[in-house]
């Protein structure tokens, strides 16, 4: 299980290095001085201002690529360059050398990776992609979420989610060929989720922008497609399917995911899972706590339900994906991979509890819905 972003990287390759190579060294005083698409072809580093400071790290980056640099050999290139140009650059310099060195490999290595699945050949053979999690022990509950998802190649979907999808991100997309697709079990690719968005705020200037749920901002851009398609400016995502989101993502601490961790593998009693979504605490009587019963769990553990799917529950509670009221109560579901999680949730005196959790496929969950009233996700 890869650790790091840079572990999850592995070794360089051919179309990695050409991807860095062709960049243009751009001065900028704050990180979002580029935005997104423009990242293709421009290197910058936050605050740096001359072009031999630039330059300096654009080499310690090629070489890094180039040769294997590892991140301990970096930080001890940037600590030269800072000392040989006197930078005065914000954060500690480990955090921020790895910051850079991380960052700029990582999407390297997506764009070469995006370069080598979308040649024809190897579209023609492998024509699905697949998401898949880095395995972080302290995962953001979105990237976890699309674990498994597999699509078309050319799914709009893509544009805004081939990974890195956020600061750290060790996502990664695979190549699937029919062969494999029906090795899975799947008779074609899953329906895509399409994209959902959310205001961004930029505390700086106050600019407000739209940033896809369950990327972090600026990420939600294909590095390698802008890079093929030579663009040089902020331009659009062009994914049909965008549409505002109804709150911000649930985003549990590595300390509560830690927690939740521990009861799933030991259940024992109860364990809290945060506030219900608005929109459930409708059909839950204005519960404002939601509760995991053990049993739960353990007959979640029998119909197999994994550990990292259980650690999705939160984001089914906060952020539900598709939502309704039936005969025994509310039931609320987000997307794993191609299926769903969905769980049965029921209150007395204010608390909400999960009472029962199972897998579906989408159209199985889309009958569940149209069968009560539909509180989110419904036609």
């Amino acid at each position: 299980m890869a650790t790091t972003t840079a572990e999850a990287i592995g070794l360089p390759f051919e179309e990695a290095i050409a991807y860095f190579r062709q960049k243009v060294r751009v001065p900028t005083e704050h990180w979002d001085d580029l935005w997104k698409e423009a990242h293709a072809r421009g290197f910058m580093v936050a605050g740096a201002t001359s072009d031999g400071l630039l330059k300096d790290f654009q080499q310690a980056i090629q070489k890094a690529l180039d040769h294997g640099t590892t991140l301990a050999e970096f930080r001890k290139d940037f600590d030269r360059i800072v000392k040989t140009h006197g930078w005065q650059h914000t954060g500690e310099p480990g955090w921020r050398a790895q910051i850079i060195y991380e960052t700029n490999l990582s999407m390297a290595y997506s764009a070469g990776r995006y370069a080598q699945q979308t040649d024809p050949d190897t579209l023609r053979h492998f024509p699905y992609w697949q998401y898949r999690h880095s395995g972080s022990r302290h995962p953001r509950l979105m990237h976890l979420a699309w674990d498994g998802l597999t699509l078309r190649a050319d799914d709009p979907w893509w544009d805004a989610h081939y990974p890195p999808n956020g600061w750290h991100c060790g996502c990664r997309v695979s190549i699937v060929s029919e062969g494999g697709l029906r090795r899975m079990g799947k008779t074609g690719p899953d329906t895509s989720p399409g994209t959902l968005t959310k205001p961004w705020t930029n505390p700086r200037t106050g600019e407000v922008k739209q940033v896809a749920v369950g990327c972090d901002p600026g990420f939600d851009y294909n590095p390698g497609k802008a890079w093929q398609a030579g663009r040089a400016a902020e331009l659009p995502v062009k994914a049909p399917e965008l549409r505002p989101a109804s709150a911000p993502p649930v985003q549990p601490s590595d300390k509560q995911i830690d927690a939740l961790r521990r009861f799933i593998a030991r259940p024992e009693g109860e364990h809290p899972l945060g506030r219900p979504a608005e929109a459930l605490r409708t059909g839950l009587g204005g519960a404002t706590e939601t509760m995991l019963p053990a049993e739960t769990v353990a007959r979640a553990k029998a119909r197999g339900v994994t550990e990292q799917e259980l650690l999705l529950l939160p984001l089914l509670v906060g952020e539900p994906t598709a939502a309704a009221i039936g005969a025994g109560g509310v039931t609320a579901a987000v997307p794993i991979g191609g299926e769903m999680l969905a769980g049965l949730l029921d209150a007395k005196d204010g608390v909400a509890r999960v009472n029962a959790l199972r897998k579906l496929t989408p159209a199985a969950l889309a009958r569940l819905i149209e069968a009560g009233i539909t509180l989110i996700g419904g036609r």
